[in-house]
């Protein structure tokens, strides 16, 4: 009697659990089938180059969100972001006038500038702001500009109305391949970002990871969630392998330090790949002509440009102080810039004293500054600005002058 008892009960159990298995798989299933049909087979729980504070922009491409209060993520870091009334990465969600009571310098670059990993209070723009308090600075970079993009992006905010003293311009290492294949005009005119290389794939801006990715099982290819959850359990571990990785291992062909990364490699390699069909040189005329054109633009308004060059891993590794990327620019700005800021001298000097010197100065496993690289950047930089009071005087009656 009793068995036959926990017989019927195990019955019941078991055809619960059935039940609520299969209702599981069925609602899952229909949940699938709806977030595919909205989505249109676009995973809404992974990033498709737009996020809440990354939104696309008609005129220069991207930008980030105005009047953002929240965080970001950067490799395994979730850093807090706070953007002001332009979209520019601040202190503060303030509002900014289109008019200063006070010198204004507006630093314009890539995910450098902007200071990608980092608060703004320890990116080398905040403690630029934090060492002059009687300018107004404003931080218009963002994550992935390059010439093309200063131009159209200071343009946009003179053509509102901004008024400015003062553009500085941080150009990146990566700036002349962004401009050889991953920025272009359409027939329009206006700027396009992609991939604009005959084999997108080989041309991606990350360099080789230390574990592969695995390729989209089955199931993966079918469930969002699934694809979601794989995905996750990959990052996790290449953080890991990234963490407890060596020089030597991040150093090998084609990954984060290595001479032949094509990113990093142009300034010392003609060979470097992913340059388009005119290679380093036809790229490098390129940056020229889009600085060229904002320039001409800032002039006319009596506007004045500087520059400013940092060294990525590769150029300490392998390169010189004078580097072609610092050369490029100094005989550029010959003429043209207000100032010119190389800080190659002081991270080879750094270097020379530093074993340790990536470590300390670079995210590992990145090329980005980490706050002790910002930090020597900030220092360099405050150093060699505020030793001209005058022609710092000298940009505001030219400035008055053009209002």
């Amino acid at each position: 009697m009793a068995s036959s008892f926990r017989s019927a009960r195990g019955s019941r159990v078991a055809g619960i659990v059935l039940v609520n298995v299969v209702l599981f798989i069925g609602l899952s299933a229909l949940a699938e089938a709806v977030l595919h049909r909205v989505y249109n087979w676009e995973n809404p729980f992974l990033v498709h180059g737009e996020t809440r504070l990354r939104p696309r922009h008609p005129v220069f491409t991207h930008t980030l969100r105005p009047k953002f209060d929240g965080y970001d993520n950067w490799g395994s870091d979730s850093t807090r972001v706070i953007t002001n009334s332009l979209g520019f990465k601040d202190a503060s969600t303030r509002d900014v006038p289109l008019v200063a009571n006070r010198k204004r310098v507006v630093f314009i670059g890539d995910s450098f500038t902007e200071g990608v990993g980092l608060v703004y209070e320890d990116s080398f723009v905040g403690r630029f702001a934090h060492a002059f308090p009687e300018l107004d600075v404003l931080n218009a970079g963002v994550a992935s500009y390059a010439p093309s993009v200063y131009f159209e992006k200071l343009k946009f905010y003179l053509d509102a109305g901004l008024k400015f003293d003062e553009a500085i311009v941080y150009i990146d290492i990566s700036d002349i391949q962004d401009e050889a294949i991953f920025y272009r005009n359409d027939s329009n005119g206006a700027l396009q970002f992609g991939v604009f290389a005959p084999d997108p794939a080989k041309c991606l801006p990350q360099a080789a990871p230390l574990i592969e990715a695995p390729e989209r099982g089955w199931l993966e290819k079918r469930s969002f969630v699934v694809e979601f959850v794989s995905k996750s359990l990959y990052a996790r571990r290449l953080e890991a392998a990234n963490a407890r990785a060596s020089f030597a291992e991040l150093a090998r062909p084609g990954r984060a330090y290595s001479r032949d990364w094509m990113r990093a490699a142009w300034t010392y390699d003609d060979r470097a790949g992913c340059y388009g069909p005119g290679g380093v040189a036809a790229a490098i005329e390129k940056a020229k002509a889009q600085m060229d054109r904002l320039h001409e633009l800032l002039s006319s308004k009596g506007i004045a440009l500087s520059v400013g060059v940092y060294p990525w891993p590769q150029q300490l590794l392998y390169d010189v102080e004078n580097s072609r990327q610092a050369s490029i620019w100094r005989d550029w700005c010959a003429g043209k810039c207000a100032r010119f800021f190389d800080h190659f001298p002081a991270f080879f000097r750094y270097k020379e004293t530093h074993p340790d010197f990536l470590r300390d100065l670079y995210i590992w496993a990145d090329c980005h500054f980490n706050a002790n690289g910002d930090r020597l950047l900030a220092e360099d930089l405050v150093a060699q600005y505020g030793g001209d009071g005058a022609l710092a005087s000298s940009f505001r009656g030219a400035a008055r002058e053009s209002r």
